[in-house]
Order: structure tokens, then C-alpha cells, then sequence
């Protein structure tokens, strides 16, 4: 008799994951929302660009199930949310501005977490209009951190900012140059230490600006970058991997 599959994350990936997202305590209420978060980015979404060269249909599935795990993360994030906060899910919806004011210091590692987990799931999701209507309230959340707390994650809500302001089309709202300068926070504020940082800047915006000489610098940048634990570790090898496919991403 065969065994059923199991529903666990692997142990070694959830290790990883709450040790990456800071959250190896038992008593973090945002554990669960950064666990799929991080597992999916780490281990589906990020490396399914990589199987996508030889395997397109296992590349889909791997999306797919990240899908799965980034909307596991942005619901158990909204349920703790309303859990503090009740009538907040439906007031983001009709009111983000007055609804997230409801949030306090205390929240701010959900709002992260449940910020992140929403806008990879809308990114996988735009051709899903009823993920696409939640843009105002991922925009919401993601400034609140910032308006919290400037300085959280070492300059890593305003990496969040500038990834969802370049992804946002211009129709949208969207401003590459306001981008920019959420990166310019993130950097003055991380002091060049997370190699994330250069590799996002590099895919989110010198893509969009086909500016290779500067996308080549960044990744560059990023590979210089010493220590850091696991997610410079991720990043670098990220940024290995843009690099051979330079020619691929400009025309």
C-alpha cells in the first residue's frame, strides 16, 4: 500500500524558511504567512525560471503549486490580521487607507509577510482580475511597514516597494522612477549589505529599461556583497544565473 502524499512543507525547507524570515519561535504569529511565503519563493517559484530552459511543462507546475502555497500565506495572514483587527479584511477592500491605520507596530511583521505573499501571488495571477482588484490593498499594507517602522528588515520593506511600484504597470499607477527611489531608501538604509536588493533592482527595473550595462553592474554589485547569511547566499547564486542569460533578457 502505497503512502499518501503528506501536506508538510520538507523539514529542511521549513528550517530554512523560519530561520530566513525570523521567525523560528514558536510564539510568531506571522510563522505561518513567511513559511509558505519563503518555501514558495525558495523552492518552487525562483527555481522554476531555471527548469523552464529544459522543461517547460514541470516549470508550469512548479508556478502553480507556488501559486498554491502564496495564497496558503496571504489568507493565514489576512485570518491573523482579522483575528487583531475584525472588520479589517473587508474594510481594506472598500477603504485601505482608514482600515490600515487600524495596524500598530505590533503588526508589522504580518504586514510584511502578507504584503509579500499577496503581490507574488498576484504576480502569477494577472490574468485573474479578482487578484488584480487587491493591488490597492498591496500597496496599502506594503507602505504601512514602512510608515511603521522606515528602517524594518535593514532596508527590506522598501526593497518590497520598489519590486511592487516597478511591477505595476504605468496604466496602474506605477512609477519606475519612484521605484528607484525606494531602492535608494533600501540602500542607504541596508548599506549595501543585502545582495537581494541589486539583484531586484536589476530584474524589476533594468529589464523593464532593457539597460543592460547597468543590469550587469548590479548583478555584479551583487556578487561582491560579503556574508549575509542564507539570503545573500540565494541572491548571488540568482544573480550567476542572470548573468549567463544576459543576451536572453536584451535585445
Amino acid at each position: 500500500m502505497k503512502a499518501k502524499p503528506s501536506n508538510q512543507l520538507p523539514f529542511i525547507a521549513l528550517l530554512i524558511i523560519s530561520l530566513m524570515a525570523g521567525c523560528a519561535g514558536p510564539g510568531a504569529a506571522h510563522r505561518p504567512t513567511a513559511v509558505h511565503t519563503g518555501y514558495a519563493y525558495a523552492f518552487l517559484s525562483r527555481p522554476a525560471d531555471r527548469v523552464q530552459e529544459r522543461n517547460l511543462q514541470r516549470a508550469r507546475k512548479m508556478r502553480g503549486k507556488a501559486k498554491e502555497h502564496y495564497i496558503k500565506a496571504w489568507g493565514a495572514g489576512m485570518a491573523e490580521l482579522e483575528a487583531r483587527h475584525p472588520g479589517i479584511s473587508e474594510a481594506l477592500m472598500k477603504n485601505p487607507g482608514e482600515a490600515i491605520a487600524l495596524t500598530t507596530i505590533d503588526d508589522i511583521d504580518l504586514l510584511y509577510w502578507t504584503a509579500a505573499a499577496l503581490g507574488s501571488a498576484i504576480g502569477l495571477s494577472k490574468d485573474n482580475p479578482a487578484m488584480l482588484i487587491r493591488l490597492a490593498q498591496l500597496n496599502t499594507m506594503a507602505h504601512r511597514v514602512v510608515q511603521l517602522d522606515s528602517t524594518y528588515g535593514n532596508g527590506s520593506g522598501f526593497e518590497l516597494m520598489m519590486v511592487l511600484e516597478a511591477g505595476r504597470p504605468a496604466m496602474m499607477g506605477g512609477s519606475v522612477a519612484l521605484a528607484k527611489h525606494y531602492y535608494e531608501q533600501s540602500l542607504a538604509i541596508s548599506k549595501g549589505k543585502h545582495a537581494g536588493a541589486f539583484v531586484s533592482y536589476g530584474e524589476a527595473i533594468c529589464v523593464q529599461e532593457q539597460d543592460r550595462q547597468t543590469f550587469i553592474a548590479m548583478m555584479e554589485r551583487a556578487l561582491s556583497v560579503k556574508g549575509g547569511g542564507i539570503m545573500n547566499r540565494m541572491a548571488k547564486r540568482r544573480a550567476k544565473w542572470l548573468l549567463s542569460r544576459v543576451d536572453d533578457l536584451f535585445l
